[in-house]
């Protein structure tokens, strides 16, 4: 397994600032609990609870050397269907900024797993994305503090118009 170091930095910085800001004697607690009642040091038991909670951070080497052209056979069977967010980011594309570097900063960023951003809809001033619901408090800040060429993304989770949908719908029935 391999960790790329830009990503390691951004796990220091959160580490850092949880430090700083949150009581952990709960999560303390838990941790010694699970350790002894599975019969294993707690390094071991945050060594998984990392693994659970950051699978992004860890890039297998093999994984890194295969072709991209090659292509996989179709999956046995359809994943776990994920609940998705919208939401909106300050940038746009009157300000030269393309959905890769949008996709990117958001990957880097939040961590979250590319096949997990479910629509990308850039607008001249804004861009709508949809992101797996439940994102933690502290990556959402870091989402809003984050910057595009300059930019701040301001993210902003946008209500859903399921009401007004099922309003027309009925109206056109």
């Amino acid at each position: 397994m391999h960790v790329h170091p830009r990503k390691l930095e951004k796990l220091k910085k959160r580490l850092q600032h949880v430090l700083k800001q949150a009581n952990l004697d709960a999560q303390r607690a838990v941790v010694q609990q699970i350790g002894k009642d599975m019969a294993i040091a707690p390094l071991d038991c945050a060594a998984a609870l990392l693994y659970i909670g950051q699978p992004h951070l860890f890039q297998n080497p093999r994984e890194q050397q295969e072709p991209e052209n090659t292509i996989a056979p179709p999956p046995a069977f359809k994943g776990p269907a994920y609940r998705n967010v919208r939401y909106r980011l300050d940038v746009g594309t009157s300000h030269r900024i393309t959905e890769e570097q949008v996709l990117a900063v958001l990957i880097e960023e939040s961590g979250v797993d590319r096949k997990r951003i479910a629509r990308l809809d850039m607008r001249d001033t804004y861009t709508l994305v949809d992101l797996p619901d439940g994102m933690p408090a502290d990556i959402f800040q870091l989402l809003s503090e984050a910057t595009l060429d300059g930019r701040p993304l301001n993210i902003k989770r946008v209500k859903s118009n399921r009401r007004k949908l099922r309003e027309i719908k009925r109206a056109s029935d």
